[in-house]
């Protein structure tokens, strides 16, 4: 749930009092910023933009898209990654907020609703704060892939659906993808011959993914059930087995996730962490950095750096190795009795 902070705020707030309504074919400048995200970080921005209107306006304004972005200046968004930090959001989350203002800001500049370019720049030039945070998730052992793979492939009641969830739970660590990234994939995406996936990233980016073997032998034996009619490539499954041509949803593979890490007895673990797995996997393998950040698609080499988890095993390790002040000592030799006190 998003945090709602008190209209009461120490910041030096827009004048809003008279502010004329605005008119409903006006270009919004959330609106327009909005229009260039993925749908799941669409959600996510726009209540990040609530947030800040919410912010901006005192508690008057909780809606980004009929906030006047283009009346925030300097003194007015200097002040907001301290107060938000005052009243309880995280750092992590404060950066996010501040690349919403950033980007808002930009949209009210393009649409030239800001008469003075300086304005903006000024507005617009709030810093993210630094912060160095734990890494988030786990990955999964070889064993925990496999007993997923065998839980689905065993399931009497549903078999298509268990080939379905294999195939989906493959590509997920085969392809290293995001969860949006898996559902959006097309038939039309999947080339098997080559061993080739075609993939649309964050930002609208096309990347394309080899697969080994195993994983192409995955996605076959699901096509040999769905068929060959173009269309999403992961599709719908009824309880009697029927392959709808309906795509799955970012939720739909939560649950199938959930649904198979319960029925195989593993630990929790989230659909990022079959990403996360494929790349420390992929770094574990001596595959060089900048190839594992283009198979993931991330824009930039250190973003990789921070889903390696080697160093939490090395670290592991390494406490294992340690001396303990803390077990038994052993016990005392027993001294075996000298010949004079042996029986005669």
């Amino acid at each position: 749930m998003a945090k709602k902070p008190s209209p009461k705020s120490p910041l030096n707030l827009p004048n809003l009092s008279e502010l004329p309504p605005r008119e409903p074919t006006a270009p919004s400048p959330a609106q327009a910023y909005l229009n260039t995200l993925s749908p799941s970080g669409r959600r996510s921005q726009h209540t990040a933009l609530n947030n800040l209107a919410y912010i901006f306006s005192g508690g008057e304004m909780n809606e980004a898209l009929n906030f006047p972005w283009e009346l925030l200046r300097y003194e007015h968004t200097s002040g907001l990654a301290a107060y938000m930090v005052d009243i309880g959001y995280a750092k992590s989350s404060v950066n996010k907020h501040l690349v919403a203002l950033r980007r808002v800001l930009a949209e009210s500049y393009q649409l030239g609703l800001y008469a003075d370019h300086n304005d903006y720049y000024r507005a617009a030039g709030v810093k993210s704060l630094r912060s160095e945070t734990l890494p988030r998730g786990r990955t999964l052992r070889m064993e925990e892939l496999r007993a997923l793979i065998r839980t689905c492939l065993a399931d009497e009641n549903n078999p298509t659906l268990g080939v379905r969830d294999a195939a989906v739970i493959t590509v997920l660590y085969a392809a290293a993808v995001r969860r949006q990234e898996v559902v959006d994939l097309n038939l039309a995406d999947l080339d098997l011959k080559e061993a080739r996936i075609r993939i649309l990233g964050k930002g609208s980016k096309k990347r394309q993914v080899y697969l080994q073997a195993d994983a192409v032998g995955a996605l076959q034996n699901w096509l040999d059930l769905r068929g060959k009619q173009l269309g999403p490539l992961f599709t719908r499954v009824t309880k009697s087995g029927r392959v709808m041509f309906k795509r799955l949803t970012p939720q739909a593979v939560y649950y199938l996730l959930k649904h198979r890490q319960t029925q195989a007895g593993l630990d929790d673990f989230t659909p990022h962490d079959l990403r996360r797995t494929s790349i420390t996997d992929l770094l574990s393998a001596q595959v060089d950095v900048l190839t594992v950040s283009a198979i993931a698609g991330h824009a930039s080499a250190d973003t990789t750096k921070r889903y390696d988890r080697r160093s939490d095993e090395n670290k592991k390790a390494a406490a294992q190795r340690l001396p303990s002040p803390f077990a038994a000592p052993p016990s005392p030799a027993v001294n075996p009795p000298r010949d004079e006190e042996l029986p005669a």
